[in-house]
């Protein structure tokens, strides 16, 4: 999970940089249309709002991580006068090449590599595959305050799965749409429920993360995993995802950003000095009383 918030953060960026297409590289094909560039510090920002060195060695691990993904894309072209299907499957990158720079000291620990805070800046070159889905928006945009409050286990990967799936054939007349979603062996083990030995623990185990969904996010009502003819998830959230998005305006886990947390730091800094102040000058009164 922490390597999809940071290629959601690497995706952001580029989204950022590439509102739309170029004209003199509507495809993409240069690699240095599809680098983004950036710092440590913003990106530790974006992932998990707040910044030190045990978080950029995660960074640095996590985008090493991702340079050697690639993800299985099929591809499905339909002929409707000879009624046959060309069926396409490719291998792509997430990331290409990735360039960090930093001032050269002899750094041991994590509080060094925290001492440095944005002096870090990175050049990540996004796949092609990815940048012509993120510059022509045909990706889901995840709300990353929402997906660092889920955590990294089952109630995140299950949140970010039901945001993808977009087919919503039941919709009522209260502003909600409901669907129940079947759950075959890839999509189980997708979720990271397929190695279960028990299939009853299972479905406990994601009718629990859909109860962490539900008092997390309030643009879902109900996530529970029934057994009919197989397995399936019963969902209920708003119509569309504006709605969703208006709905998780001003909730408790949206992060301010990591200069409004080092401020609330300095300002609780001051009132323990203050309260150590009073304290001593009270016993200090009543010892010489």
């Amino acid at each position: 999970m922490l390597d999809l918030r940071v290629w959601a953060a690497l995706c952001d960026v580029l989204r950022e940089k590439l509102p739309s297409p170029p004209h003199d590289d509507l495809e993409l094909q240069r690699a240095d249309t599809r680098t983004v560039e950036t710092t440590g510090y913003q990106l530790a920002e974006k992932v998990w709002s707040m910044e030190s060195g045990k978080h950029y060695q995660l960074l640095r691990r996590s985008l090493i991580r991702l340079a050697g993904t690639r993800a299985v894309v099929h591809v499905i072209e339909r002929n409707p006068e000879l009624a046959i299907e060309l069926l396409k499957e490719g291998f792509v990158a997430l990331v290409g090449d990735i360039w960090s720079a930093r001032t050269r000291l002899d750094l041991r620990t994590p509080r060094q590599w925290g001492a440095l805070k944005g002096s870090t800046s990175l050049k990540v070159e996004i796949g092609h595959w990815t940048a012509q889905q993120v510059v022509t928006a045909r990706c889901t945009w995840l709300d990353l305050d929402l997906l660092r409050a889920l955590g990294s286990g089952l109630a995140a990967r299950l949140w970010v799965a039901l945001e993808a799936w977009g087919s919503w054939p039941q919709r009522t007349l209260d502003g909600h749409e409901e669907c129940a979603i079947g759950l075959g062996e890839p999509a189980r083990q997708s979720l990271g429920v397929g190695a279960y030995k028990r299939p009853r623990a299972a479905r406990t185990a994601l009718d629990r993360a859909g109860a962490q969904i539900i008092a997390a996010d309030p643009g879902y009502e109900l996530v529970r995993c029934e057994k009919r003819a197989g397995w399936c998830l019963v969902v209920r959230r708003l119509t569309g995802a504006r709605a969703r998005v208006a709905a998780r305006q001003g909730a408790a886990w949206r992060a301010e950003g990591i200069a409004a947390n080092e401020h609330r730091r300095q300002e609780r800094r001051q009132v323990r000095e203050l309260i150590r102040r009073q304290l001593s000058e009270h016993a200090d009164a009543e010892l010489a009383a």
